[in-house]
C-alpha cells in the first residue's frame, strides 16, 4: 500500500545483491589463497640428459603461448571477481538511490517509512489507539491535509505517523492520493470522485482562519499572529493559507512578502454564509 511493498521488494533485492556479491568475492579470495601451485617436476635426484632436454622443450613451448592459455584459471577468477563487484555495486547503488529519492519526494519518503518503520512498531496498544484516534479525527476535520502538515500539527514522529496512516488506510477508515510530491489524506466516507475538491474545503480549520481574518478587518493578520491565535503550527497554517489564497478567499494587504492577510470579497461572502453553492 502506498508503494510500501514495492519499496520492500527493492530493499530486499539490493541487500540480496550486496550479500551475494560479498559471499562470492570472499569465496573466490579463499580459493585463491588455498590453491598453492604444485610443481610436478619437483623431486629429489639428478635428471637424465634426455629428461633435461624434454623439460627445456616444454618450457620453450609454454613461453610461446598467450597468457590466457598459460593460466586459464586466473582469467576465470578475474571474471568472477568482476561479477562479484558488479553485484555489490548494483545493490549499493539501488539502496542509495531509494534513500536519496526520499529527500526530494514526500510520497517516496512515506513509502520507505511504511516499508521499514511500521513493522517495528506494529505491536503497541494503548498509546497506539490514542494516536490513531487523534490522527483520524484530525483528518476528518482537515480533509486533503498532507503528511508533513499532519505530523507537525499532532507533534508525532515520522515513523509513528506513517504507521498509523497505513493502519487506518488498511482498515478502510481513510483514503490517500498522490498530489505532486505530496501525499494527501481524507476520511474514507468521501467519494473518490470528489478528490479534486478535497484539498480546498472551506470547513474546520480553514473556516476558523477566515472568521479570524474577518474579525481583524482591513488591517488583516500575519501568519505569526494567526498561528498564535488559533494555536496552529507554522507548517499546518501554511498548508491552509496556500489553499485559501488559491481559492481567492484571502489576499495580502500589500505587495510585500510578509504583509498581513485579509479577506477578499469572496472570503467575506463565505464567512457570512452567502457564498453561492456550485
Amino acid at each position: 500500500m502506498n508503494g510500501s511493498w514495492s519499496i520492500r521488494f527493492l530493499i530486499v533485492v539490493s541487500l540480496a545483491s550486496v550479500l551475494f556479491g560479498v559471499a562470492t568475492l570472499e569465496e573466490l579470495q579463499a580459493d585463491t589463497a588455498t590453491d598453492a601451485p604444485v610443481d610436478e617436476n619437483d623431486f629429489s635426484g639428478v635428471a637424465s640428459a634426455d629428461e633435461s632436454d624434454q623439460e627445456s622443450e616444454e618450457t620453450a613451448e609454454l613461453d610461446s603461448l598467450p597468457m590466457e592459455a598459460k593460466n586459464p584459471e586466473s582469467t576465470e577468477g578475474a571474471s568472477e571477481n568482476d561479477s562479484s563487484i558488479g553485484f555489490i555495486g548494483f545493490g549499493t547503488g539501488l539502496f542509495t538511490l531509494l534513500f536519496l529519492s526520499s529527500a526530494f519526494s514526500e510520497a517516496i519518503k512515506i513509502a520507505i517509512l511504511m516499508a521499514i518503520v511500521t513493522p517495528l512498531i506494529a505491536k503497541r496498544s494503548n498509546r497506539d489507539d490514542l494516536n490513531r484516534g487523534r490522527i483520524l479525527g484530525f483528518i476528518e476535520a482537515n480533509a486533503g491535509i498532507h503528511f508533513s502538515a499532519l505530523r507537525d500539527a499532532l507533534q508525532l514522529a515520522n515513523g509513528v505517523t506513517a504507521h498509523h496512516l497505513q493502519m487506518l488506510e488498511t482498515q478502510g477508515s481513510i483514503i490517500s492520493w498522490r498530489d505532486g510530491k505530496l501525499r494527501r489524506y481524507a476520511a474514507a466516507n468521501i467519494s473518490p470522485d470528489q478528490i479534486h475538491a478535497l484539498s480546498q474545503p472551506i470547513v474546520g480549520t480553514r473556516l476558523a482562519i477566515l472568521e479570524t481574518l474577518a474579525d481583524a478587518g482591513a488591517l488583516g493578520m500575519s501568519n505569526k499572529e494567526l498561528g498564535a491565535k488559533l494555536q496552529l503550527s507554522r507548517q499546518l497554517l501554511s498548508h491552509h493559507m496556500i489553499q485559501l489564497n488559491a481559492n481567492q478567499l484571502i489576499e495580502k494587504t500589500d505587495a510585500k512578502k510578509r504583509s498581513p492577510w485579509r479577506l477578499t470579497a469572496i472570503g467575506t461572502e463565505t464567512v457570512n454564509g452567502t457564498f453561492p453553492s456550485s
